[in-house]
């Protein structure tokens, strides 16, 4: 049943279309290509094939499906992989066998399952009405509430728990849910009462956790103001971002993600069909966040108070983004329109959604509003004021990861301050250096894999006659198999010579089909193959491919026989050291002719 429903699945997703829901890939020739989402490279060696629905990484050497690609980049198993694709390819999946069923995915069923409880208890509940009421108040429409999945936690100390139980989950699942408390003596009691229900889902639109708000401030011992799913299997607040699964859509098209506080703003929002919104949830963004951002957009504005800008917290998530080589911008709220005073962007919202538009159109980038904020509160002709100008400037300077947004900046403060340039490049060094530590264990990404050039060469060699096969009666009259140390490449390149010298001409899927017979990892190595050829010579001319054809044949070549005659020599050392002159006379031979191999190529 799982392999007939991943073939199903598979066979409504097209890899190419799944992928750039993630990163922004290009054409190369009949595949696609990208910088690997897994390490950090600056030629893209990440290819996909439409065709034959794989990717493979030439870099760090990860590959293979749909599946493959959902679970490394969203970091899951595979039943959590099967469910996200299954959402994306519209297929019902049937109840899976309990071996198939993770951790993770039945406490995503319970969460799924609260989320309904609540939403109906909002809706439906007399007691709901408080929450009812202060939705009202805050102007949200019914098909908010309905898009946001909103909810009421009763006022019960085991309401939601007695169901869930009766849904036949286990007591210890449903505590692993974050959703229920054990006391002192081990009994479970249900963590939200009496609370407006915000459920958090993460970008793939799986409900993983909740947010609840109190609605009668009055009442004593609830708690906090708002209570948090705590840290779970499927909840990891650095990995989620609230509103994203609604928002990524709209973020990409406009190529840009506006960043407000709280869960409200996000909502208000897109009330106002101003969609490319999401909450940080007051907390400093992580890398982990900000690099799941970056598969949509490279642009953040960000939409806290002036004051809030500078505290530590938001200071740490600006940092980030500007490791990571982010376009950050700071939005700027009116302190009021028409009389009121504006705290948040639900404020802006209430006096009219174009005052929000108007907001995040004119936000500032996150230097300017550094060399405003910061010039207003020093006179700079004062020497120490100056000094302190100069300090709190670089230090934000040296957090840029570009060199030329590094010498723009710097030019713009020497000319504000009028000093010279190159007395501020001289305490900027030591800024950057300094950031540059604090932060070298933070960004730290995959190393490449290591490839000799031979192997590279050998890769590429048959990458290319299978891409432009009328160049196989060349390389099989100029390279002898034995040249080829990979046994993988050497396996292919064997069954080619055979194939192609009973059929005087390639059928790449019929050759498939041979491979297959032989084992199948040649069939995948096969497949990079084709990948590789795309991704170092998509654009290459008839005339450039075969002179590449000729250059490599050469090397490879030359390469052979110089091992051949460092061989030779070890073995002529060691006959000299026995005095074997037969031996002597015969390897002094084998040297002459290699060497004249050499310099006859």
């Amino acid at each position: 049943m799982i392999n007939s429903q991943t073939e199903e699945i598979k066979s409504k997703i097209d890899l190419v279309d799944l992928i750039s829901e993630y990163i922004q890939i290009k054409q190369a020739g009949a595949n696609w290509k990208a910088p690997c989402p897994f390490h950090n490279e600056k030629t893209p060696s990440f290819m996909v094939s439409r065709e034959k629905q794989i990717w493979h990484c030439f870099g760090c050497g990860e590959g293979g499906d749909a599946f493959s690609f959902v679970q490394k980049i969203e970091n899951v198993d595979f039943p959590e992989a099967l469910k996200i694709l299954a959402q994306k390819a519209g297929v019902q999946l049937k109840k899976l066998d309990p071996q198939f069923v993770s951790q993770k995915t039945k406490l995503m069923d319970i969460t799924k399952l609260a989320a309904n409880f609540f939403h109906k208890a909002l809706l439906d509940s007399q007691e709901g009405k408080i929450a009812r009421d202060y939705l009202a108040k805050r102007e949200l429409l019914d098909s908010t509430i309905k898009d946001f999945q909103l909810g009421y936690a009763p006022d019960s100390w085991d309401k939601l728990l007695n169901l869930l139980i009766k849904k036949g989950f286990k007591p210890n699942d449903i505590f692993l849910s974050g959703l229920v408390v054990k006391n002192e003596k081990g009994k479970l009691y249900d963590r939200f009462r009496q609370r407006l229900m915000f459920p958090i889902f993460d970008h793939n639109s799986n409900i993983v956790g909740f947010t609840g708000r109190i609605l009668d401030e009055n009442k004593e011992n609830q708690g906090g103001k708002y209570v948090n799913t705590p840290q779970t299997l499927i909840y990891n607040k650095s990995l989620v971002i609230y509103g994203l699964d609604k928002a990524k859509i709209e973020i990409k098209n406009k190529n840009l993600a506006v960043i407000v506080e709280g869960n409200m703003d996000v909502i208000a929002s897109h009330q106002a069909n101003i969609k490319n919104v999401i909450a940080s949830s007051g907390t400093a963004l992580t890398l982990e966040q900000l690099k799941i951002l970056k598969r949509y957009t490279n642009n953040l504005a960000i939409a806290f108070d002036a004051d809030l800008a500078g505290q530590i917290a938001a200071q740490r998530g600006i940092d980030n983004a500007l490791s990571l080589g982010m376009n950050i911008k700071i939005i700027q709220l009116p302190a009021e329109i028409n009389g009121q005073t504006i705290k948040d962007p639900d404020d802006c919202i209430k006096q009219g959604k174009e005052y929000w538009q108007k907001s995040i159109d004119q936000a500032v980038s996150i230097m300017d509003f550094y060399f405003n904020k910061i010039l207003k509160q020093y006179d700079k002709n004062d020497p120490q004021d100056k000094k302190e100008i100069t300090s709190k400037l670089l230090k934000q300077i040296s957090k840029l990861s570009d060199k030329v947004e590094q010498d723009h900046w710097l030019k713009k403060l020497a000319e504000k301050l009028e000093i010279s340039e190159n007395i501020l490049w001289e305490t900027f060094n030591q800024y950057y250096s300094e950031f540059s530590k604090e932060n070298s264990q933070e960004i730290t990404f995959a190393e490449t894999r290591p490839q000799n050039r031979e192997d590279l060469l050998s890769e590429q060699i048959l990458a290319l006659v299978l891409q432009y096969p009328q160049n196989i009666d060349y390389l099989i009259n100029h390279l002898e198999l034995n040249i080829l140390s990979d046994e993988q490449l050497k396996q292919i390149y064997k069954e080619l010579i055979l194939y192609y010298n009973e059929k005087k001409q390639l059928d790449y899927s019929q050759f498939e089909k041979i491979l297959l017979t032989k084992d199948p990892n040649l069939v995948n190595r096969l497949t990079t193959l084709m990948l590789l050829a795309d991704k170092d010579f998509f654009n290459f001319t008839e005339e450039q491919i075969k002179q590449e054809i000729i250059n490599i044949i050469n090397f490879l070549n030359k390469n052979f026989i110089k091992k051949k005659i460092k061989q030779v020599e070890v073995l002529l050392n060691h006959a000299e050291k026995n005095k074997d002159d037969k031996q002597i006379q015969e390897l002094s031979k084998d040297f002459s002719n290699l060497t004249q191999q050499l310099n006859d190529l």
